[in-house]
């Protein structure tokens, strides 16, 4: 059963994203949430905040080649989630690495980021739908860790 909610967790999160992006791709930038969120179309050739940003197509493949076994690690924790909670958990961040290595794998090593975060002026970071996907992922994992039941001491 969790094997199965993690699995098609991570199959709908991946559908998601690619559904989305033809949609998300032909808008103009424009304010979502005045002070707080924006959309702002952009192409992230790095990971989070840009970091280790690849310009040429070995660069691309040794990026995508590094996040590939952290997403098998993921997906073996999914198949041994012992908890719904957990389940959803990995499957949310299983579809939005998978969705993020689809982007580079279409995009020649770039994401589709969109999602401008600020507080005012104050920027924070742009982020897309298998960012967020993997976020929601992180907090299940952590509440699952939070929730956890220890036995009593004796």
């Amino acid at each position: 059963m969790n094997r199965a909610l993690a699995f098609g967790t991570a199959a709908a999160t991946l559908a998601a994203c690619l559904a989305a992006q033809p949609l998300l791709l032909g808008l103009r930038p424009a304010v979502l949430i005045p002070g707080l969120a924006d959309f702002v179309p952009a192409w992230n050739r790095g990971v989070s905040f840009s970091l280790f940003t690849q310009h040429s197509a070995n660069g691309r493949y040794l990026l995508m080649a590094a996040v590939a076994p952290i997403s098998a690690g993921v997906a073996v924790a999914a198949w041994r989630a012992p908890n719904r909670l957990l389940a959803i958990g990995y499957g949310l961040v299983l579809g939005g690495a998978l969705g993020n290595l689809a982007d580079r794998a279409r995009f020649e090593g770039a994401v589709f980021d969109f999602l401008s975060l600020h507080l005012g002026t104050t920027p924070l970071f742009v982020c897309n739908l298998p960012d967020i996907a993997i976020s929601a992922g992180v907090l299940f994992l952590l509440a699952d860790s939070f929730l956890e039941i220890r036995p009593r001491s004796t």
